[in-house]
């Protein structure tokens, strides 16, 4: 049989799954797992078989469990940022700062058991690192928004980055609060103090 019609009988080679597949998959089946079982009941054999790779291929990319969760923490981190900031335009003070946590509490609210697997992270784990890995990202767009604010008259001159770390200590408070403490029942008045806390401690027209 010619060596062509033998070449043209030949299976397909199965399609090889680029590095960045695999870690998409990866990160989406631990977010899934986690939230599902539990991180303590979740193992990395688990997370392996259920993004179809080999738990080498885990450990290659994240080195860790706990990397893992660390790695779902800063991308829950980036949606939220986005969240919040998607129709920042210029900044127009209370009306800004209201719908940016309009968004905030929208974001937690729709990704329930995420939400409070990130805020309430095991005792067992580097609390430190996942945390830091959601809140750096919303920190840093917190003082860059400040920053504008201050430059248009809206807002106290105050250290922009300090100012960002307490409001999102204060955020972050009132979500657990309302989400994981409570039924997210009183979303709305979790909301409305908020929004007063931080436009009275940082605009320069404090809301009525």
């Amino acid at each position: 049989m010619p060596a062509a019609a033998i070449a043209r009988r030949a299976p397909p080679r199965p399609r090889r799954r680029e590095p960045a597949e695999k870690q998409a998959r990866i990160l989406e089946a631990a977010q899934r797992l986690f939230v599902e079982r539990g991180f303590a009941a979740t193992t990395s054999a688990d997370i392996a078989r259920e993004a179809e790779v080999s738990e080498g291929i885990v450990f290659h990319h994240f080195g860790s469990k706990d990397s893992l969760l660390v790695a779902v923490a800063a991308e829950y981190g980036r949606g939220l940022t986005a969240a919040m900031f998607a129709e920042s335009g210029e900044p127009h003070g209370l009306r800004e700062a209201e719908a940016m946590l309009r968004a905030a509490f929208a974001y937690v609210r729709e990704r329930g058991p995420l939400s409070r697997l990130l805020m309430l992270v095991p005792a067992s784990v580097d609390q430190g690192s996942a945390r830091h890995a959601t809140r750096e990202h919303i920190v840093g767009a917190l003082a860059e928004a400040f920053e504008r604010s201050q430059g248009h008259g809206l807002m106290r001159q105050l250290d922009a980055r300090i100012v960002a770390e307490l409001m999102h200590a204060l955020v972050e408070r009132a979500l657990i609060e309302c989400f994981v403490r409570g039924d997210g029942s009183r979303e709305a008045d979790y909301l409305r103090e908020t929004v007063r806390c931080v436009a009275g401690a940082t605009m320069c027209t404090p809301p009525e």
